[in-house]
């Protein structure tokens, strides 16, 4: 694929990183239960290389902190940079370099995820002394957000599929 393709993609994956949640928002549906803002970089992550998809993933909870408020730049949208940008980075890699199974790719990308955002909460209240306990932070997480979790494993395959059938269609 071209850098100016891929490029675009990036950025289009930033753009529905804000507007996913912010429909879930308008709707009244609680983004920290629906995760809706992990939808498109977890999707959008198998159309660009891993480099691309990490960066859409960082710049995502950073960009819509400062345009909508939402999440709250500090700590947790500096904390979800971390985050989405494992998920965009493992998912490309697994799907794009390894030619792993989307499902597959999907779990561990959630995993690995979980683990970098455990890792940026110890890091952040250790280094930024902020007020934030990381187990029970990690644990509120994965809790909460169980519903969000079985939403990705449910759409971000379907999308996946939709989406690589609908391009190679233009390509043709």
């Amino acid at each position: 694929m071209n850098e100016t393709k891929s490029l675009i993609r990036g950025a289009l994956i930033i753009a529905l990183g804000l507007l996913v949640p912010t429909v879930f928002h308008l709707t009244s549906v609680s983004g920290s239960i629906f995760l809706p803002m992990h939808l498109p970089i977890l999707a959008g992550a198998a159309f660009v290389n891993p480099w691309i998809a990490l960066i859409a993933g960082a710049l995502t909870p950073l960009t819509s902190a400062i345009a909508t408020g939402m999440p709250p730049l500090f700590p947790i949208a500096f904390l979800m940079a971390f985050e989405l940008a494992a998920y965009g980075w493992t998912m490309s890699w697994l799907i794009n370099k390894r030619r792993i199974n989307v499902y597959a790719a999907l779990v561990v990308s959630m995993l690995v995820g979980r683990v970098v955002l455990g890792l940026a909460a110890v890091v952040t209240t250790s280094v930024f002394a902020v007020q934030l306990n990381p187990v029970m932070y990690m644990k509120g997480a994965i809790l909460t957000g169980l519903p969000g979790m079985a939403l990705q494993l449910l759409v971000v395959p379907v999308l996946i599929k939709a989406l690589s059938s609908s391009l190679q269609l233009r390509r043709g």
